[in-house]
């Protein structure tokens, strides 16, 4: 007797394609509905995503401060570690404790040094040059009206505009900049949410050197049971690659930055002292600081810094500003071509433009944190397609070699070879015409 479900079952073993094709449409309608459902509430979508990462704040905090902390942990355990070892019975873990507390305190004395040194000077500064705005103003208009005082026309047509710009800057400066600089201030300092997320950033830290042995070998634990060997291994390579160009490239521009501010800071106080400035001694501070934070920025970062500050000296002096123009070279100089390449090296592996590009795309999309960090995040995505294009160029047994590729040469489909390319395309010129139709009676003259 034949069974009656025999038919059915013929039927879903002869078009298996049938579920194939529901499946698919299954998940494209899937799709748009979750496209249109973002697209209609992406403000709340938008607002979810920023409290979520609003509540993991101290998390972020505290992964910060000890990526940045990590070289510091390193060197001290590896100093404290093998006699701690020797001389108790659980030395590895109390030398881990000690290094990680001693890091701890290492970062928050640098930063609180830092920030009892400049955040006054940086007040002081300002508030003073807004004071002398009005001297300041006065003395480039004498100057401009000594320089332009054989064009009477010109004279008045520029001074009408400077005594407009002279007015929008000292109301700018007096009514938006100080009041906003003290709720700036204020706001950071009395921020009582701020305060908790750093304070429990600062424990996270702590914790986090003290594990962080543990919380790898977890990680590794779990990529190895979700992955294949391979797989997990590729996986291992590529995070340590991540690690490599992140911490090389911002533990080393940090430390390339803090010496150019110093450098700043010594070399202004030198012409200040020689008589080759005449400006405030808190200037200095305030000048080196903008140089030395900008800096951290590559390829635009110096003239991001360097046009304000100049500005800025310009208004007390334009001679001044040249000299300050010059020293700004080469310092900058000195820095690219002897101070970087000793402290980075080849850090990311990006030619110029490449690094261009990164500042200009991630700095567009997340602020200054981008033209910090989209130098490095760019040499990863970078380094990841080209190990990907090499790993199916070889699949094809193609060159992998980017050298091969330059000039007119083609690939022979059957040998792989490279070859001199053939023109197929059609003259268009005149000259090209001739030459065409004189290849041509050549040939038939050989035939």
């Amino acid at each position: 007797m034949e069974d009656p479900n025999q038919e059915k079952k013929s039927r879903f073993d002869l078009q298996p394609h049938y579920i194939e094709w529901g499946l698919t449409a299954l998940g494209v309608i899937v799709a748009c509905v979750l496209v249109v459902f973002v697209l209609f509430r992406m403000t709340i979508i938008w607002g979810m995503i920023k409290k979520f990462f609003g509540i993991l704040s101290p998390f972020i905090y505290g992964f910060v401060m000890a990526y940045l902390l990590m070289p510091v942990f390193n060197m001290l355990y590896r100093n404290l570690q093998p006699p701690m070892s020797r001389k108790f019975k659980n030395g590895t873990r109390l030398a881990k404790g000690l290094c990680s507390a001693l890091t701890l305190a290492f970062g928050l004395a640098v930063v609180g040094v830092l920030l009892w040194m400049v955040l006054p000077q940086l007040a002081t500064s300002i508030t003073s040059l807004v004071d002398s705005m009005d001297l300041y103003m006065n003395e480039i208009s004498g100057w401009v009206a000594s320089l332009l005082h054989n064009n009477p026309e010109i004279e008045h047509s520029f001074m009408r505009l400077y005594d407009q710009f002279s007015a929008q800057v000292m109301n700018w400066a007096q009514n938006d900049l100080l009041p906003q600089l003290g709720n700036m201030m204020s706001g950071v300092v009395t921020t009582v949410n701020v305060l908790m997320n750093l304070l429990i950033g600062v424990i996270i830290a702590l914790y986090i050197l003290n594990s962080k042995d543990t919380f790898c070998a977890q990680a590794k634990k779990m990529t190895y049971s979700f992955f294949t060997v391979e797989k997990a291994n590729a996986i291992m390579a590529r995070v340590a690659h991540i690690h490599r160009v992140f911490g090389g490239f911002i533990t080393g521009k940090l430390m390339d930055s803090s010496i150019i501010g110093v450098l700043c800071f010594i070399g202004m106080r030198l012409m200040i002292s020689f008589g080759w400035m005449t400006m405030p001694t808190s200037y200095a501070l305030l000048i080196a600081v903008i140089i030395g934070v900008t800096n951290i920025i590559p390829f635009f970062g110096p003239f991001i810094g360097a046009i304000p500050s100049t500005i800025l000296i310009m208004v007390i002096s334009p001679v001044q500003a040249l000299y300050f123009v010059i020293f700004v070279l080469l310092l900058q100089q000195f820095d690219g071509n002897i101070l970087g390449p000793k402290i980075l090296g080849n850090a990311t592996g990006l030619s110029s433009f490449w690094v261009m590009f990164a500042i200009l795309l991630f700095g567009g999309v997340m602020g200054f944190a981008g033209m910090v960090i989209g130098v490095p995040l760019f040499a990863v995505l970078y380094s990841v397609l080209t190990e990907k294009i090499n790993h199916l160029l070889k699949k094809r047994g193609l060159s992998v070699d980017t050298n091969d590729y330059r000039g007119h040469k083609r690939i022979d489909p059957e040998t792989h070879a490279f070859v001199e390319a053939q023109e197929t395309m059609p003259p268009v010129s005149a000259k090209e015409r001739r030459r065409a139709a004189q290849q041509k009676d050549q040939e038939n003259k050989n035939q």
